[in-house]
């Protein structure tokens, strides 16, 4: 039995122009020490996902399907009751390292305020803890950053302070959405290797939310890649970017910019906008800005198995 099991999840919003649907019907899995990524443009329902499995979607949201983790189902769970497993058991470190710290709170009270909370710990000891925890993730001097508040730390040690508070609960699964937004690319290959270390050293499993497929490549075994609130494909990280099956999977990949590429040729780029989601159209959601398109893309394709454990959802094959 997998760690996280999401199965036909829907996850829609009341609005006043209607029923935005931001998630249809997507299932996934990740096992004990497992890495997957999950890939997409912006509105592909990718931070919604994670939003519910958390229980922090927005009150105006529905719900519908199942997510269980570790065999238990956490749609059914009582607010008092997904508090014990929020931060304890599933972790997160959010988007935006510059704004998810409280700033004005020294960086050692947030931290020792986890402790406090889910473990039991006094305040002595959840500072001593923190500063284990901060050294852990390769910040110096983890004891005088304690006693400093958000902005006087850089963007690349604020994501370090989120990532180490996330882990101060030893939680079994971590979520991290976006983790390397707004660092620049030397910094975001030192997250990337620190969860890559962290992962190894704490056997927790990763469930990492991007828009760059070169970036699962360095962290993840498998990767899933979504549209519009949908699964596209899914299935082994090496095989998805040496061999992409879904016509969106190809676009994302060939989008890319590539050292070696002529500086007179134009990056290449997906035709056209995603749908609106609150007007999906009928059939693949990707059929207006597909090269592939032909008449069976009005209906919805089928998920389906294809060879070496890849899962797709295309008419074409």
């Amino acid at each position: 039995m997998a760690l996280l099991e999401v199965d036909n999840l829907e996850i829609s919003f009341r609005t006043p122009e209607g029923e935005l649907r931001a998630v249809n019907g997507l299932s996934l899995e990740v096992g004990a020490g497992e890495a997957l990524g999950v890939v997409g443009e912006s509105g592909s329902g990718k931070s919604q996902t994670a939003m519910a499995i958390m229980g922090l979607l927005a009150r105006n949201a529905t719900v519908r399907g199942r997510i269980r983790f570790d065999g238990q189902d956490l749609l059914g769970l009582k607010p008092a009751q997904m508090n014990r497993i929020r931060g304890a058991q599933i972790g997160m470190v959010f988007q935006d390292p510059m704004t998810s710290l409280n700033p004005y709170l020294t960086v050692g009270t947030q931290m020792a305020e986890v402790l406090v909370q889910h473990r039991g710990m006094n305040q002595v000891a959840g500072l001593a803890e923190s500063a284990r925890m901060l050294e852990a993730v390769r910040i110096p001097d983890a004891a005088r950053r304690l006693s400093q508040y958000p902005h006087e730390l850089s963007g690349g040690m604020r994501q370090r302070v989120m990532i180490a508070m996330t882990l101060l609960c030893r939680p079994r699964l971590l979520i991290a959405d976006e983790p390397t937004t707004a660092l620049d690319v030397t910094v975001q290959a030192q997250i990337l290797e620190l969860l890559g270390e962290l992962r190894r050293e704490f056997g927790v499993a990763v469930m990492l939310i991007t828009h760059d497929l070169g970036i699962v490549g360095e962290l993840c075994e498998r990767t899933l890649v979504m549209y519009a609130g949908q699964l596209m494909e899914s299935g082994p990280t090496a095989q998805l970017l040496s061999r992409p099956g879904h016509p969106y999977t190809r676009g994302l990949l060939d989008s890319r910019p590539a050292l070696d590429s002529p500086l007179d040729v134009p990056l290449a780029a997906i035709p056209g906008t995603p749908p609106d989601l609150l007007r999906l159209p009928p059939g693949c959601p990707f059929q207006p800005r597909c090269p592939q398109a032909f008449e069976a893309c009005s209906r919805r394709p089928a998920v389906v198995e294809r060879p070496g454990g890849v899962l797709r959802a295309c008419h074409a094959g």
